[in-house]
């Protein structure tokens, strides 16, 4: 059930962040709150005690990759429904 958490936290910094101005401000954001997402999720589920670089290196990656893919899912969305120039 807790794996869920960084999954749903990537799509969710994905939608987020597509307003900000630069890419690299997006980069920016995206992997600072993947982290912190990741991280939250981590010590939530309580596998902090378990494993701590093992979990969170994990959580964060899962975070990471979920709004990776979101994001190149709503470019590629944009990009599909923009009409062409003529």
């Amino acid at each position: 059930m807790y794996e869920f958490i960084p999954l749903i936290a990537g799509v969710v910094i994905a939608l987020l962040i597509q307003p900000l101005a630069t890419a690299k401000l997006r980069l920016v954001a995206l992997v600072l709150l993947s982290t912190v997402s990741g991280a939250v999720a981590t010590i939530i589920s309580g596998e902090i005690l378990v494993s701590p670089v093992a979990y969170l290196v994990f959580d964060v990656g899962q975070a990471l990759l979920a709004a990776g893919i979101t994001m190149l899912f709503v470019a590629r969305l944009r990009r599909w429904r923009t009409p062409p120039l003529r």
